[in-house]
């Protein structure tokens, strides 16, 4: 390797890993608000992301934080946290990887745990 640059290959195969994460996590949001109250609120909240804070559905992913201070917002703190506790549960699915709920843990907190294992799991 020259001057530090990554093998193009490896630098590929980690934005694929990437998009495919994101992928995952934008659909363990949907399916899950879907399950727990139904298409017209998820639609009614990315409405309300797009218009308050302009965010995308695609964008979401890099937003949690924004996502996480909106479902609070709307539905409290408890019951905004059951939430992101089911859409974790759904993410981690996903991604096969193990759950373990901690009280304590954000959205942001499980996510970031589940990029840890992702990154350093054998390649399959």
């Amino acid at each position: 390797m020259h001057g530090g640059l990554q093998d193009p290959l490896i630098e590929l195969q980690q934005r694929q890993l990437g998009r495919e994460f994101n992928d995952a996590l934008v659909e363990s949001i949907d399916e899950t608000i879907i399950d727990l109250l139904g298409r017209a609120v998820l639609d009614a909240l990315y409405a309300h992301l797009q218009t308050n804070y302009s965010i995308s559905r695609d964008e979401v992913p890099y937003r949690l934080d924004t996502l996480l201070t909106t479902l609070e917002k709307i539905f409290g703190v408890r019951s905004s946290q059951t939430i992101t506790k089911a859409i974790a549960k759904k993410f981690h699915l996903k991604l096969g990887l193990e759950f373990t709920g901690n009280p304590s843990h954000t959205l942001l907190e499980y996510v970031d745990e589940a990029k840890m294992k992702v990154q350093n799991s054998p390649s399959k």
